[in-house]
């Protein structure tokens, strides 16, 4: 895999021409996370630092740190390591428990984490930023598409029935007269939902959305055709963004589908470097959000422009939010 990345780095330099100013002071970066807690995205997040960085054509030095877990103690432990070697900024991509860990910390040390939103977290230090997508802006997106009645599909877990809860709340609140919710809750195979969707007529006319990931959501919706329910949409979030989607499923199962993306804004320098890479930046928010946070630290350290747009706000990274709609063969923008 390192033999790869390199020649991939080596292909990114003689493409986009990069010259590095010898002159300037190397700057170092970490990347802290932990594969056991965060799995696939502790390497793909490094990837991802790397290609962004070496796109931005400043000098710099990457250095991965790996943890067993996100205790405080260890986080504690780790970040004093990382500031006596020598690195002068973090990328952290750690759950909502790290992210509460590494506030903790007394560290002025800048830090990025593009995989926490700060409403989870509330106030922060100026020195931390926060990267990870907006579902809450998402859902309010999907509120003008809503039917008076939801039936909202979640996983079985604390993080389903905060999204469950949420899009109630945001739903109620909102000026359309959405009064009516019907939740369920999905197991870990997504084996009750044959059960939940025994009785079609019970979601006639009423909007689906689905907290599912792509897999048991391409179950709901292939059921939902197979017993003939007549909802009026299917809406879901970033989670459904992607092109398994159009694998999984039929057209018909997903024909009024409308799905909440922001993963707009691409910088062609840093999308091709990515590429070479096998980096998706296309469908991957968390990828993309490491993408944002590397081109954030790098900028901030040499303090030049940003190469992503997106406005920082109460140190929280702003995303746009667009309307798709899944069609037979990709996703095209949706206009009422």
């Amino acid at each position: 895999m390192k033999f790869i990345i390199l020649i991939a780095s080596l292909f990114v330099l003689t493409v986009f021409g990069v010259e590095q100013n010898s002159l300037s002071p190397k700057m170092k970066i970490a990347l802290l996370s932990s594969p056991s807690i965060i799995g696939k995205y502790s390497q793909s997040s490094y990837n991802v630092a790397l290609a962004t960085l070496l796109a931005s054509g400043d000098d710099f030095e990457l250095i991965k740190y790996d943890i067993p877990n996100e205790s405080y103690e260890i986080i504690s432990i780790m970040i004093e390591k990382i500031i006596n070697e020598g690195n002068v900024a973090i990328l952290a991509p750690l759950t909502l428990q790290g992210a509460q860990n590494i506030l903790n910390v007394p560290t002025a040390i800048t830090v990025f984490i593009p995989t926490v939103h700060k409403r989870d977290i509330g106030s922060a230090r100026d020195n931390i930023i926060f990267g990870a997508i907006d579902y809450e802006a998402q859902l309010k997106a999907l509120v003008p598409y809503m039917a008076n009645s939801l039936a909202i599909f979640y996983g079985d877990s604390l993080v389903g029935s905060v999204l469950n809860k949420t899009t109630q709340s945001i739903a109620s609140q909102s000026n359309k007269k959405i009064n009516s919710f019907s939740s369920y809750s999905v197991d870990a195979k997504g084996a009750n939902i044959v059960k939940h969707l025994a009785r079609p007529a019970a979601f006639s006319k009423k909007s689906v959305i689905t907290h599912l990931p792509i897999v048991k959501t391409s179950m709901l919706l292939s059921h939902m055709t197979f017993t003939g329910v007549h909802e009026k949409n299917i809406l879901s979030t970033q989670i459904n963004y992607d092109p398994e989607l159009l694998l999984l499923t039929q057209f018909p199962d997903r024909k009024n589908m409308i799905i909440a993306n922001s993963i707009i804004e691409q910088v062609p320098s840093i999308y091709e470097a990515n590429a070479l890479m096998y980096n998706d930046l296309t469908f991957d928010w968390i990828n993309y959000t490491t993408s944002v946070g590397a081109d954030y630290l790098i900028s901030h350290l040499y303090g030049h422009e940003r190469s992503y747009t997106m406005p920082i706000i109460n140190n929280q990274i702003i995303y746009p939010v667009e309307l798709l709609r899944p069609k037979e063969s990709g996703f095209e923008s949706y206009n009422r």
